[in-house]
């Protein structure tokens, strides 16, 4: 038995804030400089001197090969809470949890306890909570939310020829109130919302780029893509709209397949061609009206036939 590990060294816990993350064992460990125990002072203490602090992850994580949560969550100039698992020698700390608070100014990179970058905390976010504005509904107007509203989508349907009818992508249901809504933000503005507000709740997915994808209280989704898309189906692939399905294509539409086409309506079949139309057969052509007149009219134009053998007209 290692009594090093188990004699009464006492329980000894700290604060303090995160200065390196650049842990050369890609364990997740940062250099954090801890509040009574260690200077302000760079020059007596210098940042690359502070001992590797070891994080705790939660239960769900299994921290073994790659399974569970990556633990890289942290940057330099956030406040953690933690204990030392060497008791009153303080030289093997051990991060437990993040706190967040009000900063009140930007980082002094002269000083310790703030991020030696200077990038946290940013200058925008001092003076208000370090929970996201989008948790908080505050600020909305410098979020995603008024980026989504500015960037509405609208498009020309098939079902306007002769007229304009168009649809407007919906505009996002946001009305989240806190501490109702659970956001989770990367550095470079990947968010993830489950917003269980009451009459508001949502499920957000966020790319920076703007590709999200959005479900509604209501159980309609919002799917925009701010780039190109790719789909590949290795088996069979089926779709059930039971409203209205409308396609708008600003540019071409080119349709290939392998096997047969089959397309069946119940109502009328109409197209509505601005150029040129053209039908290639290899084989042969069956066209049958059976309830109707079939009429076909040329204004301004010619009507030309050639066939190798003979034309029935009945």
């Amino acid at each position: 038995m290692d009594s090093g590990l188990v004699q009464d060294t006492g329980f000894i816990w700290f604060q303090g804030v995160v200065e390196d993350r650049d842990d050369p064992l890609k364990l997740g460990r940062c250099r954090v400089r801890c509040l009574g125990f260690h200077t302000p002072n760079k020059d007596q203490l210098k940042t690359e001197d502070l001992p590797w602090a070891h994080p705790v992850q939660p239960i769900t994580s299994a921290a073994m090969n790659g399974l569970g949560q990556t633990p890289v969550g942290l940057v330099t100039g956030t406040w953690v809470f933690g204990f030392f698992r060497d008791g009153i020698n303080a030289q093997h700390p051990v991060i437990v949890g993040t706190m967040g608070g009000i900063p009140q100014s930007t980082a002094d990179t002269n000083f310790g306890f703030s991020d030696p970058s200077g990038i946290y905390p940013k200058e925008d976010f001092v003076g208000e909570p370090d929970t996201n504005r989008l948790a908080r509904n505050e600020n909305i107007d410098q979020t995603i939310v008024q980026t989504k509203t500015d960037n509405l989508d609208e498009m020309e349907i098939a079902t306007g020829v002769g007229g304009q009818d168009t649809i407007t992508e919906p505009v996002t249901p946001y009305a989240a109130q806190y501490p109702l809504n659970k956001v989770n933000e990367s550095e470079s503005g990947h968010i993830v919302e489950i917003d269980d507000t009451e009459d508001a709740e949502r499920i957000h997915v966020y790319h920076k780029s703007g590709t999200f994808v959005e479900i509604h209280p209501d159980g309609s989704m919002v799917r925009k893509v701010a780039n190109k898309s790719h789909e590949v189906f290795v088996d069979d692939n089926n779709i059930h709209v039971k409203g209205d399905h409308n396609i708008t294509v600003d540019g071409n539409l080119n349709i290939y397949t392998k096997g047969d086409v089959t397309m069946k309506t119940d109502g009328n079949f109409k197209h509505d061609v601005e150029g040129a139309y053209e039908l290639n057969v290899g084989g042969n052509v069956h066209l049958i009206a059976n309830n109707g007149m079939t009429s076909i009219s040329m204004v301004g134009g010619n009507i030309r036939q050639i066939a190798t053998t003979a034309i029935h007209l009945n």
